[in-house]
């Protein structure tokens, strides 16, 4: 017989045979020390201090850091040599150190706590152990001191015979092998699947799998006994790390793997602001030197994660957005599991076997069933990858059919207008007294006009392709621009038999400030589109204008073109702005164009920050709703272009030095001045070499400077003009006449000096507008 006698003479019996634990609690005595650190003396000398039985406090005592010191006797009534094991305290507990006097008022100390070296330890255990022998007849007294750092404080005094600790012992680390085996395996094969798939949710998943076996592994002692056995400040604060680290990688889990980003940004947000919640709480607990509050910090964000992930799954419900249920009921395992664990150490709930050990059995159901969840991702990941590679496929093939279609149709469209030109040409050569000369000129400017758009439709998707497009935003008269646009527009439904009607509003500002050249190519492929698409009825276009209240300097100019053509179907519209698209592949012959115009026009378009809406009227054709702000130029003072060429006209022609290497254009622009202005005194040199020479013996207005020519092209000779080396005035007016009108050739011919820019073929009107305004500038210098 063991009897176990308290400070109150208790009698305490348990048969001998028993190979159960025996509850000390009943028998023991507790002081709540608080911060007061007694010594095992003045404990022992003081018999006023105020014991109190330990069967009155519940086994678990919340979050604390205060000193206790409990106290018990025992007496060996048997005639035999009994062995026993206490465990007490949990095995992160800093200070558990045990004080035994026997009867002739020797003292036996043991240490235990993870506050000490493992290897200090009497009892080299992962737990709070000691070990307590009784002779036959031998009466003892025993006190415990416990201190922890902040961690829930649990007072359980188990006593196990020998045999019966070493079963226990057995069994537990049977159990603890396999749950953390488990965890440890599903976090590697989360990895390898991350690295096979590329989806982040497995990584996360991984890490906090791995985390949270961590966490338990700090909380059950393993890590100070094999990662940590000396102690110190990894030891001490390891429980919190991997609790802070787990609940970060869950919060991120949970979002990728429920697409918070997408389904719902305000809990993505959220999502956010929890992990840098907890990213501070570890700082606080790396740099912090006394760290108690962070334990219930840690429960806290712990309680707030799970009710984020609650509240994601209730959105998404409520959404009615698809989430695999297998997840879900893992969730709710894991919860419950962490629900238990927090609540038993915020002291709310009696602490057993299951409320202390709740996180592991909600993990390992939690693993079970978000496993499932888990591989049902990979096989939609897979079905999904097929899909995809099935729509790469179909994609590949639509584009090589698209690349055929092209290069058909460019072959057609290129071929039509230069066999429309030659032939003309071989007419007006074999017959010198040509009848219909004026039509056949018509003839060819037509079709040169086209064989020209195509091109700059080819050389606009090359730069859009490179993005290199940018925006040349200039004053520019709307009204006349707008005008000669629709004029143009008007001939070519006029001559296919249409009705076009125009309606522009009354308060369209006079001038504005954007890119004119953009603006005309948006609303020539538009206007061609519903032209072209339009055997009969009617082209209507209304512009309209609304004014900024606010910012009186701005407009927003909506443009409304609807006609009665044969409109697009509803497949084709998920495509209409995409490039080499036309009405259908089919289609190459029936209708002509490269099927680039409506991308030039949504990249144009996005370009501005505007907008654009195509869709399917409900009776016949379509409607274009195209919408752009600009800002209003109303101070600018201008010329109308006709009154500038006049203004030159009428003044006495001055000299021009026309730069250019091409017979053919020197040719063109020879025509160009006899016809419009025969007075001007035209010289041509066919370098810049020769025209450096020729401006030592002869003073020059206005350069006419083309770039790529032979012996010296002409950016190097702007460079030497503009430098002052060349023997002219340095701020002669120079207009850049090229084929070259990419963005990169305009920067640098003006970072050079050039004045202006005309690009070929050389509009004659054009031309001399520009020669005007910059021989109008250079007059009005000289005179101020």
């Amino acid at each position: 017989m063991l009897t176990s006698i308290s400070i109150a003479n208790a009698q305490f019996s348990q048969n001998e045979n028993t190979t159960e634990a025996i509850s000390l609690r009943p028998i023991t005595s507790v002081l709540l020390a608080g911060q007061k650190d007694y010594s095992f003396e003045e404990i022992r000398n003081n018999p006023s201090l105020d014991f109190v039985p330990l069967s009155g406090l519940k086994e678990n005592l919340g979050f604390s850091n205060d000193n206790y010191w409990l106290t018990f006797s025992l007496e060996n009534t048997t005639d035999r040599y009994r062995q026993y094991y206490l465990e007490t305290a949990r095995p992160i507990t800093d200070i558990v150190n045990l004080f035994i006097i026997d009867g002739t008022g020797q003292v036996e100390k043991q240490f235990s706590g993870d506050k000490i070296p493992f290897s200090k330890k009497t009892i080299k255990h992962r737990k709070s152990i000691f070990e307590i022998g009784l002779r036959p007849g031998q009466n003892i007294q025993a006190y415990i001191h416990l201190k922890s750092d902040g961690e829930v404080v649990m007072l359980p005094m188990e006593l196990y015979p020998e045999t019966s600790f070493f079963n226990l012992t057995y069994k537990e680390q049977v159990f603890y092998g396999f749950f953390y085996g488990i965890l440890v395996l599903a976090s590697i094969i989360y990895l390898f699947f991350f690295f096979a798939l590329k989806d982040r949710a497995f990584v996360y998943y991984a890490c906090y799998v791995l985390f949270i076996a961590l966490m338990q592994f700090s909380l059950d002692g393993f890590f100070h006994q094999y990662f940590t056995p000396e102690g110190g400040w990894l030891s001490d604060r390891s429980v919190l790390f991997t609790a802070f680290t787990s609940l970060l990688f869950f919060g991120k889990y949970g979002d990728v793997y429920l697409n918070l980003r997408k389904n719902s940004p305000i809990l993505h947000i959220t999502n956010n602001i929890m992990g840098a919640s907890i990213i501070i709480g570890m700082l606080i607990l790396a740099l912090a030197p006394n760290f108690e509050y962070c334990y219930p910090l840690a429960n806290g964000i712990g309680i707030l994660v799970l009710l984020q992930m609650i509240t994601s799954l209730i959105v998404l419900k409520v959404k009615k957005i698809k989430v695999d249920h297998y997840f879900v009921i893992g969730i709710c395992f894991l919860i419950l599991g962490f629900v238990v664990f927090i609540l038993n150490n915020f002291n709310t709930i009696e602490n057993s076997f299951f409320t202390s050990n709740g996180t592991k059995f909600g993990i390992g159901l939690e693993i079970i069933f978000l496993s499932i969840s888990m591989s049902n991702r990979i096989r939609d990941l897979r079905m999904e990858n097929e899909q995809n590679q099935l729509l790469a496929l179909q994609r590949a093939e639509d584009m090589n059919e698209i690349k055929s279609s092209f290069l058909s149709n460019i072959s057609h469209e290129l071929r039509t207008p230069l066999n429309l030109i030659m032939g003309v040409a071989t007419s007006l050569q074999e017959n010198k007294e040509e009848e219909n000369l004026d039509e056949k000129c018509k003839m060819l400017l037509s079709s040169s006009k086209n064989l020209l758009g195509n091109i700059e439709d080819i050389l606009d998707f090359t730069v859009i392709e490179k993005g290199n497009q940018e925006l040349q935003e200039v004053p520019f008269d709307l009204n006349s621009t707008l005008t000669k646009i629709l004029r143009s527009q008007e001939k070519k439904a006029l001559a296919k038999g249409l009705e076009f009607n125009i309606s522009i509003a009354d308060n369209l500002p006079f001038r504005i400030v954007g890119d004119k050249a953009k603006l005309a190519q948006i609303l020539n492929h538009i206007l061609d589109n519903s032209i072209k698409f339009t055997n009969q009825g009617k082209v209507e276009v209304d512009i309209l204008c609304d004014r900024n209240s606010e910012n009186k300097a701005s407009a927003s100019i909506r443009f409304n073109i609807k006609d009665t053509g044969i409109g697009i179907s509803k497949e084709k519209m998920s495509t209409i702005f995409e490039s080499f698209t036309k009405k259908s592949f089919m289609d190459k012959r029936e209708y002509s164009g490269l099927g680039l115009g409506l991308y030039i026009v949504k990249t144009y378009v996005d370009l501005q920050n505007g907008t654009i809406d195509l869709r399917q009227n409900t009776d016949l054709g379509t409607t274009c709703e195209l919408t752009l702000s600009f800002e209003i130029d109303e101070d600018q003072i201008t010329v109308d272009e006709e009154s500038k060429t006049d203004i030159l006209l009428n003044r006495e022609a001055g000299n021009i030095l026309y730069v250019e290497d091409n017979k053919m254009n020197q040719t063109v622009v020879k025509l160009l001045f006899k016809r419009n202005w025969a007075n001007a005194n035209l010289t041509i040199a066919n370098h810049g070499k020769e025209a450096l020479e020729m401006m030592k013996d002869q003073s020059f207005d206005i350069i006419l400077m083309d770039l790529q020519m032979p012996e010296m092209d002409g950016f190097e000779t702007t460079s030497i003009i503009r430098s002052g080396q060349a023997n002219c005035n340095a701020q002669i007016p120079i207009i850049v006449l090229t084929a070259d009108n990419t963005s990169n050739t305009r920067k640098k011919i003006f970072e050079l000096g050039a004045n202006d820019l005309v690009t070929k073929p050389v509009n004659g009107p054009l031309l001399f507008s520009k020669m005007s305004k910059n021989a109008l500038n250079k007059a009005i210098d000289k005179v101020a």
